[in-house]
């Protein structure tokens, strides 16, 4: 057995993604949101760094702790997405039993959901970032909101792409995910 898509040279993961005979799409969302939230993290900890009179000390690494922490939860979750979509392609045209879609749909959720969370808490850390880092803070916001978007896009589109499912199950997700998301807002420019 070899490494994880995640223990993989970049390159190599590039290469697996342009490779593939199927769209590694839930990976691609999974591996930005990793990437924005590892900016994210980067510029908190920037911020504190150069402001640590500043701000305080406790507060802020804890808020460090939270976003590293949703970075490695995103990072496991493209490993977790990666292995469901290979055992659901290895079956023939696309002819997969209830449970196994709804897994996968539960992975985009839970990606979108953590994608929520890292761009809220960045959301929150807005005041208290490092003045020459604030642009770069607002497009790991950016990034997240997107993710958690385009993820629940890609749950939406497996709905539609495997007819005769009920979305019943999925619907109440979605409106909750998508109301959370409309609470986030991008920085105002001033």
């Amino acid at each position: 057995m070899g490494p994880t898509i995640t223990e993989k040279t970049f390159r190599q993961i590039i290469e697996e993604i342009s490779d593939h005979h199927h769209p590694m799409s839930g990976f691609a969302i999974a591996a930005a949101a990793t990437q924005a939230a590892a900016l994210a993290e980067a510029c908190m900890q920037i911020s504190l760094d150069n402001q640590v009179d500043k701000l305080n000390w406790q507060d802020v690494t804890h808020q460090i702790g939270q976003m590293a922490h949703l970075k490695d939860t995103l990072l496991e979750w493209c490993n977790q997405h990666t292995g469901q979509i290979e055992l659901l392609m290895a079956r023939a045209n696309y002819q997969v039993e209830l449970t196994s879609r709804q897994l996968l749909w539960d992975h985009l959720i839970e990606i979108s959901s953590l994608s929520i969370r890292a761009a809220s808490l960045v959301q929150e850390f807005r005041p208290l970032v490092f003045a020459e880092i604030q642009d770069d803070l607002e497009l790991s916001f950016q990034l997240l909101l997107n993710t958690a978007q385009t993820a629940l896009l890609l749950v939406e589109r497996n709905l539609r792409q495997w007819p005769g499912e009920t979305v019943n199950e999925c619907a109440p997700r979605l409106i909750h995910l998508n109301a959370e998301i409309s609470r986030l807002k991008p920085a105002t420019a001033g």
